[in-house]
């Protein structure tokens, strides 16, 4: 398993966990997890892999995994992309949608209109 592969086993996992992290009340486990994403996505932006490795994500059965990938892949040439899933993700009853709805309105982009 190359680094990347295994960077985005730990991606996709931490996604998960974070949400898990979120809904336990543990903020500080959540956000330790969205630090190391960060870090991870940056690293494959520098290696041109970003779209490579985040886009299939955006079909990932787990709702978080979805979000994840699109709240990375809005500001790293994926933006058409994330933003129909984020579009997708804000009519979900959870705290994910109203994470999806932030990540629109941070980047200035309505939850209804195409781009």
């Amino acid at each position: 398993m190359t680094k990347n592969e295994e960077d985005l086993r730990i991606f996709v996992q931490d996604a998960l966990n974070e949400w898990s992290d979120v809904y336990a009340g543990n903020a500080k486990s959540a956000n330790a997890r969205i630090r190391a994403a960060e870090k991870m996505v940056t690293r494959w932006a520098k290696e041109g892999v970003v779209l490579e490795l985040l886009l299939p994500l955006l079909k990932h059965e787990a709702i978080a995994v979805r979000f994840a990938a699109a709240a990375h892949l809005i500001n790293h040439g994926g933006k058409k992309h994330a933003v129909a899933v984020l579009r997708e993700l804000v009519k979900e009853p959870s705290l994910i949608a109203s994470s999806a709805d932030a990540v629109l309105r941070i980047n200035k982009i309505s939850i209804n209109s195409d781009l």
